[in-house]
């Protein structure tokens, strides 16, 4: 795309706490790049839940409002900045956006961006990064999953679940996987795991002794999944999604789950003999060594096979509805936002 067609974009804004329906399209001047920066004209930008979390004001390091949300997309590069070595126009790309994802196009530093794998095409590749960073920083960086390992995934469904469940089953490991909803079990089920609604896992104290534990609703969840770690076992805690219901902002929600949230002692973690994580992905993409440490997993993560689950794509103009799908828990896998 010429200079003069990107002279104008789209992006999608939070600029007050709200509902879906609060999220604004607007119109805006596209940005060149500078000497280390790329241009990107977007095909895809991914959904991520810490986006609603963002748009209830739950997320503390979202920045100051209005800010473009999203923090991942695929396209193909438009232009490069003089100092660009490693890309041209008209390369198909993958990448990390720290924020300003929902946008018709990016303006990047280059070394954000990495080229789409060959096994991925575009749509896959935007739901790379996020969940696979996520996954592997998890799954291999800090519970350092391995084979006969008992692992089970609270978020079995989501994006970042898929890519977990598929990760530590190469690694030789023995699987379940959790959701909420009795009729994605069957997606868990294709991907080689046990499948349990979690009141059915709940229910059922037989289940226990598991090596690794991938919590990502925090709050009252976390101690009863802990008690099911056996000896030596891991548990990541990777975020709070039991802040919200029904993607409505309850401040006596937060509070409760907050209070609720356990503070473990190391004197209580002797006692057990397990390990407790948690995982603020963001914080972790903001070193550019772990950056480039993360991107060159991407390679093995193709070699393996490992597949994102594309659940809906969405026309950017109906990004409420994405959002209003995701929050109200109808999805599976990755929600894509298509431009």
């Amino acid at each position: 795309m010429g200079q003069t067609a990107r002279l104008m974009h789209r992006d999608i804004v939070i600029d007050r706490i709200g509902p879906a329906s609060a999220l604004t399209v607007r119109e805006i001047t596209a940005r060149p790049p500078g000497d280390d920066e790329v241009a990107i004209d977007v095909a895809y930008s991914g959904i991520n839940f810490a986006d609603i979390q963002m748009r209830l004001g739950l997320y503390p390091d979202a920045p100051k409002r209005p800010f473009v949300p999203g923090y991942e997309v695929s396209g193909k590069v438009a232009q490069v900045g003089k100092n660009v070595r490693d890309f041209q126009p008209g390369d198909a790309v993958v990448a990390g956006t720290l924020f300003g994802g929902y946008a018709s196009s990016v303006t990047i530093p280059s070394q954000q961006a990495f080229k789409l794998p060959a096994a991925y095409d575009l749509a896959a590749g935007a739901a790379l990064p996020v969940a696979c960073f996520t996954a592997q920083l998890a799954v291999v960086e800090m519970a350092r999953v391995r084979s006969g390992d008992r692992v089970l995934i609270e978020c079995a469904t989501g994006g970042v679940g898929v890519i977990a469940i598929q990760m530590a089953r190469h690694a030789g490991a023995e699987v379940t996987g959790l959701t909420t909803s009795p009729h994605k079990k069957a997606l868990i089920t294709e991907l080689g795991a046990t499948a349990y609604t979690l009141d059915e896992f709940r229910a059922d104290a037989k289940l226990t002794g598991y090596d690794f534990i991938l919590n990502a609703s925090g709050g009252v969840h976390i101690e009863w999944q802990r008690a099911r770690l056996g000896l030596t076992g891991r548990m990541v805690c990777i975020g709070m999604s039991s802040l919200i219901k029904d993607g409505k902002r309850s401040l006596l929600r937060v509070a409760a789950a907050v209070m609720r949230t356990p503070r473990i002692s190391v004197l209580k973690l002797f006692d057990a003999s397990t390990g407790i994580f948690a995982l603020n992905s963001l914080h972790v993409l903001q070193d550019p060594a772990w950056v480039a440490r993360l991107t060159r997993s991407l390679s093995t993560i193709e070699q393996i096979g490992v597949k994102p689950h594309i659940g809906k794509v969405f026309p950017a103009a109906e990004v409420a509805a994405a959002h209003a799908f995701l929050e109200t828990k109808q999805a599976t896998g990755k929600l894509l936002l298509q431009w």
